[in-house]
């Protein structure tokens, strides 16, 4: 700009400086853009441009959700890409997938959780003392051991000598124990207790 026997230089609109030297103004890192919340604001030389995301039209500067046809449920029309170990979750246009209890991955791709934590290795389990723990896929199960009964988080013990499932001789006697029994041959008979002679 001319002055009075002199000049002053201003940096034009979008830029800021001295008016000798001027940089570009991010309009979108400073929140001095005029875009709609739903669009996006790009920087560009001296100013800046406003478009409408994915699922709205307009100018950018005013947006407004648009839809030609009722939403598709991916989930229900087999049209997503989840994981058979994941659950998919309809969204408006769209879907997300999220993997199931004991899996771990992104929804798409998910891997059992048991390749990274044994449960049975690492003592998570709650199985019985009494009980042997078998990793699954993405789980675990617990069985009671033999000479015993229960769900496998509860056993107890199998009276074998009350229930007749011992194997002692006629002549001997069964003496339960714990998770067993033993068999000692009566009074007047030798043997191991599964065969006494007299």
């Amino acid at each position: 700009m001319n002055t009075d026997g002199s000049f002053t230089c201003a940096c034009n609109s979008g830029y800021s400086g001295n008016g000798v030297s001027c940089s570009d103004i991010n309009e979108c890192a400073t929140d001095a853009d005029n875009c709609s919340p739903q669009a996006t604001c790009m920087n560009t030389d001296g100013s800046f441009t406003c478009a409408c995301n994915s699922g709205y039209s307009g100018n950018g500067v005013s947006c407004s959700a648009f839809c030609i046809l009722p939403d598709i449920n991916e989930c229900i029309a087999d049209a997503d890409n989840c994981s058979p170990q994941a659950t998919c979750i309809n969204t408006f246009g769209s879907f997300t997938c999220t993997c199931n209890s004991g899996y771990i991955g992104n929804g798409i791709s998910c891997t059992d959780i048991n390749e990274y934590i044994n449960e049975c290795a690492t003592d998570a389990d709650n199985c019985s003392p009494q009980a042997t723990c078998m990793n699954t896929d993405g789980s675990f199960t617990c069985s009671c051991n033999s000479g015993y009964s229960g769900n496998g988080v509860s056993c107890s013990d199998i009276n074998e000598c009350a229930t007749d499932a011992d194997n002692c001789s006629p002549q001997a006697t069964c003496m339960n124990t714990d998770g067993s029994f033993t068999c000692a041959c009566n009074s007047g008979y030798s043997g191991n207790g599964v065969s006494c002679s007299g």
